[in-house]
């Protein structure tokens, strides 16, 4: 962490004292999000395959708020991202309740400081492709459970669980890649579109005695990027 911190100023001194063009910008990106199931100690395969089973992701998103230098054809990112991601669990039999069901909605929420370098060529004067590379610490601002019952088919009630016997990891480090195209609508605004994947290099949980499964979240996304641009 203390490395990356000394890079991104580092960078930022010597980008800054030749800059080519900076921008802060507003993004929105619209995602479909999953994750990958891995087991502990305590776990066995044919626990970890009914998990991978019932489990699928579904429609996520993030919005942030980012700084963008370039020199040339190489520049840098950084900012504050706010994803919101998770998955859900299909119907299942609740044990002791004859002729009832439950379905579970796991949603996650995580702010992160993302650096990523950018690598960039210009088609025309006003249009550029690039691709970049890039890690992010993300903070965990919290994760809810939410239940939905059924007696018979029927749906009969809601409930959010108490995670009190779960212990997040407050911090996850994630690696985000993609490549966009980026089109100049002035001298001063610019719009950006970036088809980008984020994998999360930890899983969600602490290991504990009694953790069955771990899951690293991903997500697979349309970056969409408003930009004002300065020098």
């Amino acid at each position: 962490m203390y490395r990356l911190c000394y890079v991104v100023l580092l960078l930022s001194s010597v980008v800054n004292a030749q800059t080519l063009e900076r921008s802060f910008a507003l993004e929105l990106s619209p995602q479909y999000g999953s994750q990958r199931i891995s087991g502990t100690n305590n776990a066995t395969f044919s626990q970890l395959d009914r998990l991978d089973s019932l489990e699928q992701g579904g429609f996520s998103y993030g919005v942030g708020v980012v700084y963008e230098s370039r020199v040339d054809r190489i520049g840098y990112t950084t900012g504050l991202r706010f994803t919101h991601l998770g998955y859900s669990i299909a119907e299942q039999p609740q044990p002791g309740v004859g002729g009832g069901s439950f379905t579970e909605e796991v949603r996650a929420n995580y702010l992160a400081l993302p650096f990523e370098l950018n690598f960039y060529q210009d088609a025309t004067e006003r249009d550029r492709v690039m691709f970049f590379l890039g890690v992010g610490v993300q903070y965990h601002l919290g994760t809810h459970t939410e239940r939905t019952t059924f007696r018979d088919g029927q749906e009969v009630g809601r409930e959010e669980l108490a995670d009190d016997a779960l212990e997040y990891r407050g911090f996850v480090t994630s690696l985000t890649t993609g490549i966009g195209y980026d089109r100049k609508l002035s001298a001063d605004w610019a719009i950006r579109f970036q088809p980008t994947f984020q994998f999360f290099l930890n899983g969600n949980l602490r290991p504990g005695d009694t953790t069955i499964a771990n899951r690293n979240f991903y997500q697979v996304g349309l970056r969409v990027v408003v930009r004002r641009l300065f020098i």
